[in-house]
């Protein structure tokens, strides 16, 4: 079997596997709330925009840090395997074809959600410049050429074989794409663009010349991938188990006084599931992250139905999210072994997460007050939905 063949069967079974499990992700449920988060998030954006100061700093460093983060989002798709390390080896020559076809996918998967991120962003930018609405074009240019050479700079580690030579190179690069950002934020959109071709050129010139090497850094091509597909997964298993979660568990001490608010040791379940839920990232992490996504769009949204609505997403996203965490116990073999019933699981997972869901209830009718009776209502409205939830929406989903 050819090389060519051997990836292409390879890229067909990807595919399969993913779509195999974003069907489950992209559920009936999961797609209202997104679209009803979308429109809440571009409503927030539109009055947001009305409001914003074209010298304010605290936009254009929110904008920094988020263009920075979806230019160093993402990788090359290679589809290596760790035994290719070994068994292509010979093959070596052949490779070549392949990774180009690889990165030209990248390249256009890459281009595209920069654009999709640039795009977005482009009202703000015209703001804060107090420019003209062609200048959008310039910005998204420049994030657009700016998250191609990053590509390309991934693409170009997988020739280095001297760690300090790769170091040297991705520290000169990151410098420059730091510095194209920040000229084009907070000087000139005209000269952070023309700082980008620059950079492209370079960066081309290298790409070129190491092209014409046949020699791989196979370890880096290996964890390049496994990281990019563990991070794949890591986002899918939020919603159905696969054979690729790798969920780190940790022992968090400091948490131990915490943990007592969620859990008095009379209950089994109780027991063991608060203790999961703080040490399995997958969980705790999700919890933290939902929750601080929502209350940084309650913060930034003036209206009180809106702040209701958005609210009560993210409650629902939560709680929604939470409920593989009945499946641990179903396959945790000490509770086959106790003499316990199927109800008791389940009334442990609904103490857990009412207790989870008030304290959210809480943060965000904090973080919605802006005077008035509008942080009470959101409260209130939250607290109706814990009740619904855990009294009703829990034990027909888990039982």
């Amino acid at each position: 079997m050819i090389v060519s063949e051997l990836f292409k069967k390879r890229t067909g079974y990807y595919y399969r596997q993913l779509g195999k499990y974003l069907k489950y992700v992209f559920n009936d449920h999961f797609v209202i709330a997104l679209l009803i988060l979308l429109g809440a998030v571009g409503f927030t954006y539109s009055n947001y925009l009305e409001t914003v100061e074209p010298d304010a700093l605290l936009p254009r460093l929110i904008l920094f840090a988020f263009i920075i983060i979806v230019i160093k989002t993402g990788g090359i798709r290679t589809l290596i395997q760790p035994a290719d390390g070994i068994y292509l080896l010979p093959l070596e020559k052949k490779i070549g074809p392949v990774m180009r076809k690889n990165l030209i996918y990248s390249l256009i998967f890459s281009i595209f959600s920069a654009f999709l991120m640039a795009f977005l962003t482009a009202p703000l930018v015209l703001v804060l410049n107090q420019s003209e609405e062609q200048a959008s074009v310039i910005w998204i240019a420049t994030v657009l050429i700016a998250k191609t050479a990053d590509t390309l700079l991934s693409y170009y580690s997988f020739k280095l074989n001297k760690a300090e030579k790769e170091n040297k190179v991705r520290l000169m690069t990151n410098s420059a794409l730091f510095s194209i950002v920040f000229m084009t934020l907070f000087y000139s959109l005209l000269i952070g663009f023309l700082l980008s071709l620059a950079l492209m050129f370079l960066l081309g010139m290298y790409i070129l010349d190491s092209d014409k090497k046949t020699i791989w850094n196979w370890e880096r091509l290996i964890d390049s991938e496994q990281k990019r597909v563990q991070a794949i997964y890591k986002i899918i298993n939020l919603f159905v188990e696969t054979p690729y979660g790798n969920n780190k568990v940790k022992r968090m001490k400091p948490l131990d006084a915490f943990i007592n608010l969620f859990d008095r040791r009379t209950d089994l379940h109780s027991y063991y599931i608060s203790r999961v839920f703080f040490r399995q990232t997958s969980f705790s992490g999700l919890y933290i992250r939902l929750t601080v996504i929502g209350a940084v769009i309650l913060a930034l949204n003036s209206s009180t139905w809106l702040s209701v609505l958005i609210s009560l997403l993210f409650m629902y996203l939560i709680g929604f999210q939470l409920l593989p965490l009945k499946q641990l116990l179903d396959k945790t073999v000490y509770f086959k072994l106790y003499p316990v019933k199927d109800t008791d699981k389940i009334k442990a997972i609904q103490k857990l997460i009412s207790k989870v869901l008030l304290i959210t209830a809480i943060l965000f009718s904090l973080a919605s007050y802006s005077g008035g009776m509008d942080s009470i209502i959101v409260l209130a409205a939250n607290l109706l939905f814990v009740y619904g939830f855990v009294r009703f929406y829990i034990p027909k989903r888990l039982g």
